[in-house]
């Protein structure tokens, strides 16, 4: 009676009379004369289970025993089935192959009908599984495949191994599977998308096996997910519920369809060579579509059939526009007032300079942020060692090319008279060199702060028509006076010549450093 425990267990977790009579070779009155006992004692399982086995045979067989001794064939069998089981766990290892192998070494043991009981009667002596009922669109299992599929450089030759993504909507079984180049965070959460998308909609939990990519620490309450895969989620409006740790049972739905993937969808592009990615997901791709249209063993409808009928209006609807993944890095402002990524720089107010910001960026955009607060938002540019910068920012220094920086002040001038800018022009075209030029008619413009815009138009007008052309020039003109002639009478008027310097011995003046002519012998 050492299986009565286990009947009693397989009972409690809801499996049939019939399956239990088949699965541990009892009579079904038996299993209900059990049933029936277990149902008046009035205990728990719990209890049940924890009490010594002679006194649990006490209370439902009267203390008899009808246990039979084995037979030579089934003590040979028996020996076999713990390896057996281990075995059957391995990538490839079927019931069948496991009689085909037993059978040779045997040829007087069970049958393959036999033998298949007795591997599923033993695998409930071990541990007794419950049923798991999956509802329609609530959740989708992911995982990657052990095997590595390859891709073959054209031009050189080099074979580059790619990893399988698979992803199964447990409640209809259908299947999805693409080849990426790696497990990292952006590979899978691309091929999850596409799962996505191949489905029609989103489910309400996405269950990982605990990949780094997704699961930051992996704990049995409350696993810490990936800020990235968390993210994603969000966008779609799913939850990710990953599987425990140490626990493949609780994704065993992705486990099997890793293994039929292997006898369908690897056995069909064995062989073939593929010179990119997009040329073997186009023949994974084709083969799915077959695996997903086959009539299911036991079944008599398919995947796809299935999925339509059953879960696919129960699916979450997709958001128009896909998932754009923001990556984040932390930098420090530098002393002019801008931060880098990839080497290019982007520009910061100047009250951040020396703080520590946090960058959050994606293919098109990135936004700066000082703690919480978001200080500034750039367009995304890739170009190496460029600068973008924002003019509400005021950053110190100048910014731009010489001759929008002119362009800038022409347009000034225009706005006082033409005689500036028209002097301006000539200052411009005299001095060549644009950094001169711009230097030369910024300084010409910024003497209107002290002489005010009438004077300085006198001044460009004196200096234009005595070919003089430059800053200190026009500073002349009217540091000396001589742009009152060029003034229009109501300001020469007003206007004073300035006083004349006091004279002192020790005062050379600038006649003693004017030139002297050479006279002749």
């Amino acid at each position: 009676m050492k299986n009565l425990k286990n009947i009693l267990r397989c009972y409690a977790m809801g499996m049939g009379l019939k399956s239990i009579s088949t699965a541990f070779e009892v009579s079904r009155n038996t299993v209900r004369k059990y049933v029936r006992r277990y149902q008046e004692s009035g205990l728990s399982i719990e209890r049940l289970l924890a009490m010594p086995e002679s006194q649990v045979i006490d209370m439902f067989v009267d203390g008899v025993s009808r246990s039979r001794t084995p037979s030579p064939r089934q003590e040979e069998l028996d020996a076999l089935l713990p390896d057996y089981l281990k075995r059957l766990s391995r990538k490839g290892v079927t019931v069948k192959s496991l009689y085909e192998e037993y059978a040779s070494k045997y040829p007087d043991g069970y049958s393959h009908t036999s033998f298949k009981r007795r591997i599923r009667h033993y695998k409930l002596e071990v541990k007794a599984i419950g049923h798991v009922e999956h509802l329609a669109g609530d959740q989708m299992y992911i995982d990657f495949a052990g095997d590595k599929l390859e891709v073959v450089d054209e031009l050189t030759g080099e074979v580059q191994t790619t990893e399988t993504f698979v992803a199964v909507l447990p409640c209809s079984h259908m299947t999805y599977c693409e080849a990426v180049w790696s497990q990292k965070k952006e590979d899978l959460i691309a091929a999850c998308e596409n799962a996505m998308h191949y489905f029609g909609g989103a489910p309400i939990a996405i269950v990982p096996d605990n990949l780094k990519s997704a699961v930051t620490r992996s704990d049995r309450h409350e696993p810490v997910i990936n800020e990235e895969f968390a993210a994603f989620a969000e966008f779609y409006n799913c939850a990710v519920f990953p599987a425990r740790p140490r626990h493949p049972k609780d994704k065993a739905l992705v486990e099997n369809a890793v293994k039929l993937i292997y006898r369908s969808i690897y056995k069909d592009v064995e062989g073939l060579i593929f010179h990119n990615l997009d040329s073997l997901n186009a023949a994974i791709l084709k083969s799915l579509d077959e695996f997903n249209s086959r009539k299911m063993s036991g079944r008599g409808q398919s995947r796809k059939e299935l999925f339509v009928e059953m879960e696919k209006d129960y699916l979450q609807p997709l958001p128009a526009l896909r998932y754009q993944m923001r990556e984040r890095k932390t930098a420090t402002v530098m002393r002019n007032s801008y931060v880098t990524l990839n080497k290019h720089h982007y520009s910061v107010p100047i009250e951040y300079i020396g703080k520590r910001v946090e960058i959050i960026y994606d293919a098109d955009t990135l936004q700066i942020f000082y703690g919480m607060k978001l200080i500034t938002t750039h367009t995304r540019d890739d170009r190496p060692h460029g600068y973008t910068r924002k003019e509400s920012h005021n950053l110190p220094g100048r910014h731009g090319s010489y001759e929008k920086d002119l362009d800038e002040i022409y347009q000034r001038a225009a706005t006082i008279d033409n005689i500036v800018l028209t002097y301006l022009k000539e200052v411009a075209e005299l001095k060549k060199y644009p950094p001169l030029a711009f230097r030369a008619c910024k300084g010409i413009m910024s003497l209107e702060r002290k002489y005010g815009l009438d004077r300085l138009v006198a001044a460009c007008a004196c200096a234009s028509q005595g070919r003089r052309y430059g800053f200190n020039e026009v500073k002349e003109i009217l540091d000396k006076g001589e742009d009152i002639d060029f003034l229009s009478p109501q300001h020469g008027e007003e206007w004073e010549a300035p006083r004349t310097p006091a004279q002192h011995k020790n005062i050379r003046g600038r006649e003693y450093f004017a030139p002297k002519s050479n006279k002749k012998n």
